[in-house]
């Protein structure tokens, strides 16, 4: 039987205009009131989890930015880790000639160099503003604590920086293609599904009685960690192959776990 239920949020719960559908919130209340909680894994930044689940009207344990952070549903920290500072800035002196837009993120703001109309474009996605620190890359291991570093552009551009960045890298750091206009670099073994992991180990929950929904590259570490994985039909082909079901929307997943007795 299933004890956690996962989605990731942008492309899967949440839509480009941060709507989500009636259906899906439904379905959530549905399992919560089976005592199945909610978990949200997302390369969103915990506030902002904690912002949608408001809307969704239940609690949710969180795995944010890709697994730097996990906290239970009564916020109580679970674990945590951010780029040790001369890493960051090794790393950022390894992108600095990419041609795309670079922000920092740390457990609960985001910053970036220079101000353009891509800060812009990210902002309105965002639950919170952008901070232009010209300074930033000084203040790493200081004043700011890097958990994230992310490539913004178009989609070719961006697989091109992310094959580069993860050969230049191999043993240091972890990359994720978590949207087609974004590459996050992550330190070391930080993804969903170590962060989901430690979650497990916490509840006391194993990978068989664990579901989990997803649309991106960076969820298909959690699609490896239980038999009962959900991509959606508009994710790439290469992430839908690595999981066992395809569905159109969160709520045909929990739908699915319904029809095989599984909740």
């Amino acid at each position: 039987m299933i004890k956690l239920f996962v989605s990731d949020l942008d492309g899967t719960l949440l839509d480009m205009d941060h709507f989500i559908k009636n259906e899906d919130i439904d379905a959530i209340h549905d399992i919560v009131n089976r005592n199945v909680p909610i978990t949200v894994a997302s390369g969103r930044m915990d506030h902002e989890i904690q912002e949608v689940m408001k809307r969704v009207g239940v609690p949710a344990h969180r795995v944010s930015q890709n697994g730097a952070f996990v906290y239970d549903l009564n916020h109580e920290h679970i674990y945590s880790k951010t780029f040790d500072g001369a890493l960051a800035r090794k790393v950022m002196a390894a992108i600095e000639s990419e041609p795309l837009v670079k922000t920092v993120s740390t457990a609960d703001k985001t910053y970036t160099e220079e101000h353009n109309e891509w800060i812009d474009f990210i902002s309105q996605h965002l639950f919170h503003d952008i901070i232009v620190a010209p300074d930033m890359v000084d203040q790493f291991g200081a004043a700011i604590a890097p958990s994230k570093i992310t490539l913004h552009g178009h989609e070719n551009e961006v697989m091109d920086a992310f094959k580069r960045i993860d050969s230049h890298f191999v043993d240091e750091i972890d990359s994720f293609i978590s949207h087609e206009t974004c590459v996050d670099v992550m330190p070391k073994a930080i993804n969903k599904g170590n962060g989901l992991r430690s979650l497990m180990k916490e509840l006391d929950v194993n990978p068989e009685e664990v579901a989990c929904v997803g649309d991106s590259f960076n969820d298909i570490a959690m699609f490896e960690l239980t038999p009962h994985s959900y991509a959606m039909s508009t994710a790439h082909d290469d992430v839908k192959r690595k999981a066992n079901t395809i569905v159109d929307h969160v709520h045909e997943a929990i739908e699915d776990l319904e029809k095989k007795g599984l909740l």
